[in-house]
């Protein structure tokens, strides 16, 4: 994670784009999904979900897991927030 991602400002940076919103949305209700899982209910095409799953990872919102030659995204419940604490808030779109 960079360090820019430690602040708030860091936070709603990555969090500006209302796919990675819902896409983090997705994952928090819908716990751990593979990328066709998370494509589909959202109605965005692979390469774009693939490309913010990267996003979120790098800035520390996912985990992914491994799992033979599948990747498995989740929201990570732990996100080190150092300010606002946005995620203890139900997520609106």
């Amino acid at each position: 994670m960079t360090n820019k991602n430690k602040t708030c400002a860091g936070c709603f940076r990555t969090l500006s784009d209302a796919t990675r919103v819902r896409i983090i949305q997705f994952l928090k209700t819908g716990g751990e999904k593979n990328v066709n899982a998370i494509t589909k209910p959202l109605g965005v095409s692979q390469p774009t979900v693939s490309h913010h799953l990267r996003l979120l990872t790098d800035a520390g919102f996912l985990l992914r897991r491994k799992q033979g030659k599948e990747a498995l995204y989740s929201f990570r419940d732990d996100y080190p927030c150092n300010g606002c604490g946005v995620f203890h808030a139900p997520i609106r779109t």
